[in-house]
């Protein structure tokens, strides 16, 4: 019972939500850099598409982590309830998984080579791109 209690309290702990602190800012400063040269802007999307690939694999990482855990625990200790264990390994397992997969399908080099070109080639970016682009990835 106390091992339960536990990992409950472990996995509900993860989704806590923290509340940051953000200090006012002045009407004189804009969301993004006034004068972000073309060097910047590539540099600010290797940041963005980085991060997103670092994500993906830190939530492909927990979803197998739970999966895994999910499915070891059901075979050593012997659970008779196999559509139990086929459910939570699909909702604790599978659906952090799902987000990883489709952040590291949707961030992954290629896209970001052909992103990079186009800006170089056109200075435009898509606009799911351009959307994700903030100051934070600007700052040197």
């Amino acid at each position: 019972m106390h091992k339960y209690l536990l990992t409950l309290s472990l996995f509900l702990s993860t989704f806590s939500f923290a509340i940051a602190q953000t200090a006012p800012t002045n009407s004189s400063t804009s969301a993004r850099p006034a004068m972000a040269t073309s060097s910047d802007t590539v540099q600010a999307i290797h940041r963005l598409f980085s991060k997103h690939r670092t994500g993906g694999w830190l939530w492909t990482g927990v979803g197998a982590a739970f999966a895994t855990r999910i499915l070891v625990t059901s075979a050593t200790e012997g659970f008779s309830n196999a559509g139990g264990t086929v459910v939570g390994t699909a909702v604790l397992g599978g659906i952090p998984a799902g987000i990883g997969i489709g952040k590291l399908s949707r961030f992954n080099e290629g896209t970001e080579d052909q992103v990079v070109a186009m800006y170089q080639k056109t200075k435009l970016l898509p606009s799911n791109i351009k959307r994700r682009l903030k100051r934070k990835y600007f700052a040197g």
